[in-house]
């Protein structure tokens, strides 16, 4: 999982949480995760609740988000994902509840990461623990899944500063910045061959390798913009 930037004073925690349709012969399945990252717990910073720190603007944290996830998709050969605004407006509407739990499935969540590059990292390393000669859900592998899920064309995602650590009136509450991501048609979905058609080994060859340089180049294009908008306070 990768690290913060600069925030060494945040806890990092990963939620995952998937159900299927009900169709015949699949298993109907609910699942919730939390992951917390490598470390302990340190101390949290005291910053004011009311003045929050930057994060990024819309435009550059919808590009970030798109950047990010579609250089995933691209290296498990999944087409590349577009806006939604009908979940971006479904995951603001979570977001500002600071509730660290699901609304929905189809749904990943983040919390305590400094910018917007690294939730969307954190989800799409998990690869590393996926089996690919099994193809199946596994708990440390629902975000991966959910992300690079071929079926999956939209994505709408929100963030929202919950406040400090400290400030927490709920073991529940979500704190910091809150990252929900809301996908559509929803991914992990139990039963017949779902997880092998939709989540496919990484791309190799002379052809993946060109894609996925194409949206490196755009991440971090993006990734730098983000840096200098939130270097000049800008947003």
């Amino acid at each position: 999982m990768p690290k913060p930037s600069h925030v060494a004073s945040i806890v990092l925690f990963l939620l995952s949480f998937s159900y299927t349709y009900a169709i015949p012969g699949l298993v109907i399945l609910t699942v919730t995760v939390t992951v917390p990252g490598p470390g302990l717990l340190p101390t949290p910073p005291k910053t004011s609740p009311t003045i929050p720190p930057s994060y990024a603007p819309d435009r550059v944290f919808q590009n970030t988000i798109l950047a990010v996830t579609n250089k995933y998709r691209w290296d498990h050969n999944a087409t590349a994902l577009t806006w939604n605004l009908t979940l971006e407006s479904s995951s603001r509407r979570w977001a500002r509840q600071c509730r660290w739990a699901h609304s929905t499935s189809g749904e990943n969540l983040a919390m305590g990461y400094a910018n917007v590059t690294t939730p969307v990292q954190a989800w799409g390393d998990e690869r590393a623990l996926f089996n690919f000669n099994r193809h199946s859900f596994t708990h440390e592998t629902g975000h991966f899944s959910q992300l690079v899920w071929k079926g999956t064309r939209t994505v709408g995602c929100a963030r929202f500063y919950c406040g400090d650590y400290a400030d927490r009136g709920k073991d529940d509450d979500a704190y910091g910045w809150y990252v929900v991501c809301q996908y559509f048609p929803v991914g992990n979905i139990i039963g017949g061959k779902f997880f092998e058609e939709n989540v496919q080994a990484k791309v190799s060859g002379v052809a993946g390798k060109t894609e996925s340089q194409v949206y490196e180049v755009w991440a971090l294009g993006v990734m730098l913009l983000a840096a200098l908008v939130a270097a000049f306070g800008v947003g």
